[in-house]
C-alpha cells in the first residue's frame, strides 16, 4: 500500500475556484458517517460554497462519478487531485509514527484525511487569514491530530469509538430511520450534520488560536518576573505548554479568578500528575484563619489537601504565600 497521498494542495483549490459553473460534488449514497461528512465540511470552507453555485450528488453512479469536479468516500480511486476514495486496494495509509500509542500498525485515510490533506490548510487560511505560515501549519497540525486521525481510525476499524454519545455517534444519529426512503430527507440531514462538524471544527480551532495567544501573554509575563520561579499572569490562560515549550524554571503560577487569587503548581512532565514544588504539608486542606495562622499571611485562604493549589484574597497575598512555599 501507499504510505503517503500524493497531493498538490498549493494549486489544487485555486483552480476549483475558478470554476464558474455549478461545481459538482460527489459522495456515496445510503447511509453517511463522520468521514463522509467531515470531508465535506473541509470542502464545504475551503471552496467557499456558502457564497457559490455547487450541487452535492450522494450516488455510485459511474456515469455521474466521471462528470463530478471531485469526488470522495466513493469511485474506487485516489489520485489526489479529482478523486479522494480510501476504499480500493493500494489505497494510502498514514505514516506509522501518526499512529496513537493504543493502536497497532498503520492507520489507513478515510475520506475525511485525504481531503484534509488537500484542503485543510486552505481551510485554516480561510478561518484565521491574520495567522502567520507556521501558525497555519501548527493549527492544520492540532486539528489533524485531535479530530481527523481518530475518524481514519475509527472509519477502517482501527479504533472504536467510546461508549455512549462521541463526535462519530452524534453524526450517525443524523441519518434517516432504517425505512425512510426519501433521498431529498436523506441529503438535509447530511447537510445538517455538516453544519454540526463545521461547528466542532470552528471550536476546536478557536481552542488553538487562543493557545496561541496565551503564549505571547505568558512570554511577556515570564519576562516581566522579578523571579523566573513565579509566573504571575493577568488570569488564567493556558500556561503549561509555554512553560515546557521555553524550557522555563517556573515552579508556581498565580492568576486572578473573579474576586480571589490561586497560585497552582507546575508538573514535572507537561502531561504529567507529579508536580516541580508542592505546598508544605502543614497547610494541606487548612482554610481561612486556620490558613492564616499557620502561614502568617493574610489574606490565605485555603490550600488544597493535595497540596497543588492555593487560594488567597489578594495579589499581594498570593506573591507571599509563593515566595514563603519556595523560601
Amino acid at each position: 500500500m501507499s504510505k503517503s497521498p500524493a497531493i498538490s494542495s498549493d494549486s489544487l483549490t485555486e483552480e476549483l475556484m475558478e470554476y464558474t459553473k455549478e461545481l459538482l460534488i460527489v459522495t456515496h449514497n445510503g447511509r453517511f458517517h463522520i468521514d463522509d461528512v467531515f470531508a465535506f465540511t473541509t470542502l464545504s470552507i475551503a471552496l467557499d460554497l456558502d457564497h457559490r453555485p455547487f450541487k452535492l450528488a450522494r450516488t455510485r453512479n459511474p456515469e455521474i462519478i466521471e462528470k463530478a469536479d471531485i469526488v470522495f468516500d466513493v469511485g474506487g480511486i485516489f489520485d489526489g487531485k479529482r478523486y479522494f476514495d480510501h476504499h480500493q486496494i493500494g489505497a494510502p495509509e498514514r505514516d506509522a509514527k501518526q499512529t496513537p500509542k493504543n493502536i497497532e500498525g498503520t492507520i489507513p485515510y478515510s475520506s475525511a484525511g485525504l481531503i484534509w490533506q488537500a484542503f485543510g490548510l486552505d481551510v485554516i487560511k480561510k478561518l484565521a487569514p491574520d495567522l502567520d505560515e507556521k501558525s497555519h501549519k501548527i493549527a492544520h497540525n492540532v486539528i489533524e491530530k485531535a479530530l481527523v486521525i481518530p475518524i481514519d481510525a475509527i472509519d477502517n476499524g482501527k479504533m472504536q469509538p467510546e461508549n455512549g454519545l462521541n463526535f462519530s455517534s452524534i453524526i450517525n444519529i443524523f441519518n434517516p430511520a432504517w425505512d425512510c426512503d426519501d433521498h431529498t430527507t436523506q441529503l438535509e440531514r447530511f447537510f445538517e450534520a455538516s453544519k454540526i462538524v463545521r461547528k466542532v471544527l470552528i471550536y476546536q480551532l478557536n481552542i488553538e488560536f487562543a493557545r496561541n495567544r496565551a503564549i505571547s501573554c505568558c512570554e511577556e509575563a515570564y519576562k516581566n518576573s522579578p523571579d523566573n520561579r513565579i509566573l504571575i499572569l493577568p488570569r488564567w490562560m493556558p500556561h503549561i505548554y509555554p512553560i515546557f515549550a521555553n524550557g522555563w524554571n517556573t515552579q508556581l503560577v498565580i492568576y486572578p479568578t473573579e474576586d480571589e487569587w490561586r497560585i497552582g503548581t507546575v508538573p514535572i512532565r507537561m502531561h504529567g500528575n507529579d508536580r516541580r514544588k508542592l505546598f508544605p504539608t502543614t497547610w494541606g486542606g487548612l482554610e481561612k484563619k486556620e490558613l492564616e495562622k499557620e502561614t502568617g499571611i493574610p489574606g490565605s485562604k485555603f490550600v488544597h489537601k493535595g497540596l497543588f493549589i492555593a487560594v488567597t484574597t489578594t495579589k499581594e497575598s498570593a506573591i507571599a504565600l509563593a515566595n514563603k512555599t519556595l523560601s
